[in-house]
């Protein structure tokens, strides 16, 4: 009869015991502060459409037109006084317009990742921030100077 008496005492007490560790570690652990992990907030945009001209012998010959998207930093770009935009737009007819490489009649030929990569590279440099973050085209096209005629 002791015995049943005294495993029964041994149950409760481990129970309580168990309970009240179980208690004691959960209240541990919400006092711990949580390390907050700092994912960047990223924002999807798009420049507007850019002609660049390509002038060969000192006649326009046509224009490239693209259309540029990217990816900022949202927290950086908050920093910034200046929005992206203007820069990858004038960094981007810089690049096409200065390349006497760009052969007009094979445009699949162009290294659009090198080019996109300079460009990202060229903004961050000139705004003294990594705002951008990537860079995809969206168009990239070449009209001749008779088909832009044609339009009008």
């Amino acid at each position: 009869m002791i015995k049943i008496i005294l495993v029964g005492f041994w149950a409760c007490l481990t129970t309580l015991a168990a309970g009240y560790a179980m208690s004691h570690l959960r209240e541990v652990i919400a006092r711990q502060p949580v390390a907050a992990v700092a994912t960047p907030a990223r924002e999807a945009k798009k420049t507007k459409e850019i002609n660049v001209p390509k002038i060969r012998d000192g006649v326009v010959t046509g224009y490239i037109v693209m259309q540029l998207s990217y990816v900022v930093d949202a927290n950086v770009e908050k920093k910034t006084p200046l929005p992206p935009d203007p820069f990858i737009v004038d960094e981007a007819f810089r690049y096409i317009y200065d390349d006497p490489a760009i052969d007009f009649d094979h445009l699949d030929a162009v290294d659009l990742n090198k080019m996109t990569k300079t460009l990202i590279k060229n903004v961050n440099a000139r705004l003294s921030a990594p705002i951008v973050i990537d860079m995809g085209i969206q168009e990239f096209t070449f009209v001749s100077a008779a088909q832009a005629k044609q339009s009008l």
